[in-house]
């Protein structure tokens, strides 16, 4: 019994160390708009290096994980096959799009892998202006 307590735990410590990620735009700008939270556009591909580079260095951060699951409602899309509007479709990678939760520009879209302090302070300045 004690040895499923402990592996309850630890399942639960995983999970709720990652980031909450929608897969559809429909779903996550559904959730945006009745949960009055912005969005975070994640426009990536497979191969990508930058891409992973975030995966690995950057949506692994605790303070980042934090920061998404708390205010934002964070969406992960394929550039190759996905629904999201015409204007957010991109043929280049990783690209980031800080959106209110009308689905209206919040503060320009970010292009490129960067580091998490930097990361954070973008989430931070998008929130500060999001509506």
């Amino acid at each position: 019994m004690k040895h499923l307590l402990l592996l309850t735990l630890i399942s639960l410590g995983v999970y709720a160390s990652d980031i909450t990620w929608f897969n559809t735009y429909a779903e996550g700008s559904k959730t945006a708009i009745n949960g009055h939270k912005p969005m975070l556009v994640f426009m990536q591909k497979p191969g990508c290096g930058s891409c992973e580079y975030m995966k690995e260095n950057v949506f692994t951060d605790t303070d980042i994980i934090a920061y998404l699951n708390e205010h934002y409602i964070s969406i992960a899309l394929n550039i190759q096959d996905n629904d999201a509007p015409k204007n957010l479709q991109v043929n280049m990678t990783p690209v980031f799009y800080f959106l209110n939760s009308d689905g209206s520009q919040a503060q320009e879209r970010l292009v490129g892998g960067k580091t998490a302090p930097f990361f954070l302070k973008l989430l931070k300045q998008a929130k500060a202006v999001a509506h």
